[in-house]
């Protein structure tokens, strides 16, 4: 796996994506269409999340896994409408699900804005195992500082889909509370997403 994970990032170009699927299909004996269906019709794959269902499971080997995990991140990276500016709690959460939907490890990001509400920067603080992320709250402000910035949230992901907050969650977000209020910088919210809802601390009145 570690071997296949390492060929796979060497891929620098959309050319070579696609050359590595025409590759795992042909490995697969699957040369047309015709036999491409019959391949979905085999695995009852009939939409797109029944074909990421079978990518993510037992029956599907390691270097197609790892391809379908690129392509999905390589497609979202098409849309290239980065959120601007910070206008309401729902707007802020539903554009954090999609952009960390399909993470299977939590990631922690700092999302920067100036006196105007416009982000400055997305900045990644921290990437953790399959269930836990550990950060500090220097961490956090470190990028505050660098970026000059006078508000921020903080976001991260639950790959398990429950974005109820753990006991670690309310105390991270009473640290980068309290420091907020010592560094003068306000903290405008703390977002927990999975790949199909979120969950603002301000929102519900855990901030």
């Amino acid at each position: 796996m570690d071997k296949l994970k390492a060929k796979h990032y060497l891929l620098q170009s959309d050319r070579q994506l696609v050359s590595e699927l025409r590759e795992i299909l042909e490995q697969k004996e699957i040369k047309d269409f015709v036999q491409f269906q019959d391949f979905l019709d085999q695995n009852n794959i009939k939409n797109f999340v029944d074909f990421w269902n079978y990518c993510t499971g037992s029956k599907c080997d390691d270097r197609l896994a790892i391809w379908a995990q690129i392509f999905i991140k390589r497609i979202k990276a098409l849309n290239t409408g980065n959120l601007e500016r910070f206008m309401s709690s729902s707007q802020v959460g539903y554009y954090l699900t999609n952009k960390l939907s399909g993470q299977n490890q939590e990631q922690l990001y700092g999302i920067y804005l100036d006196s105007k509400n416009k982000i400055i920067a997305e900045k990644l603080i921290f990437q953790g195992t399959l269930n836990k992320a550990v950060v500090h709250p220097r961490d956090i402000f470190r990028w505050a500082l660098i970026y000059n910035c006078a508000s921020f949230f903080v976001v991260h992901n639950h790959p398990s889909g429950d974005t109820a907050p753990s006991p670690q969650d309310l105390k991270i977000t009473k640290q980068i509370s309290d420091a907020s209020k010592m560094m003068g910088i306000q903290f405008m919210d703390h977002f927990i997403v999975s790949d199909s809802s979120y969950l603002s601390f301000r929102e519900s009145q855990l901030l």
